[in-house]
């Protein structure tokens, strides 16, 4: 059963990489005149994906990990309707991507000290420097010094994601356990 449950953890893993680089290339690639699309997009995007986890929280058992589902799905949800209501999209947009690249850093940085580090891996200190790496370009993002419309953000969000699944591949690889015999 447990090595199932890890079985599920890898392929999750390995798909929101794939599906993180996907959008980033998107972004990068996505024509200037069509931005809008691409914002409305994201926000009706966001807005299902925070409604398929409230009804997967209705649907399961009362434990505190889907209570903290509950809460990232509609934290998730309010961000897709700023998205899709405020005329400042470049804010909105910035602090979307901003907070997941913080909270995706964080979440690398916690399995390194925890789990990389403790299984005295070789070069676990690259996935804190990456970890580190991350929630710098993602308070960059958030903070939004440089870009004045969305589709330099958008440039610059592409490529940050692209980093993103990069360090999600690095942490897969540093934390999942080997055989060694």
């Amino acid at each position: 059963m447990l090595f199932q449950e890890l079985g599920k953890l890898k392929r999750s893993s390995i798909m929101m990489s794939i599906v993180m680089m996907a959008v980033g290339l998107l972004m990068i690639v996505w024509p200037q005149q069509h931005v809008d699309v691409l914002v409305s997009a994201l926000g009706y995007g966001m807005l299902v994906l925070a409604t398929v986890m409230v009804l997967d929280f209705i649907a399961g058992k009362r434990v505190l990990i889907n209570y903290i589902s509950l809460t990232a799905a509609l934290i998730l949800g309010l961000l897709g309707v700023m998205v899709l209501v405020f005329d400042n999209i470049v804010l909105a947009i910035g602090l979307v991507f901003g907070l997941w690249l913080i909270l995706d850093g964080v979440l690398s940085l916690f399995n390194a000290t925890t789990y990389a580090r403790r299984a005295q891996r070789q070069g676990w200190q690259i996935l804190v420097v990456l970890s580190v790496l991350l929630i710098l370009f993602g308070l960059i993002v958030l903070v939004n010094p440089w870009w004045d419309s969305p589709d330099k953000l958008f440039d610059v969000i592409g490529g940050m994601l692209l980093f993103s699944s990069l360090v999600g591949i690095v942490r897969l690889i540093f934390i999942w356990p080997l055989k060694s015999e």
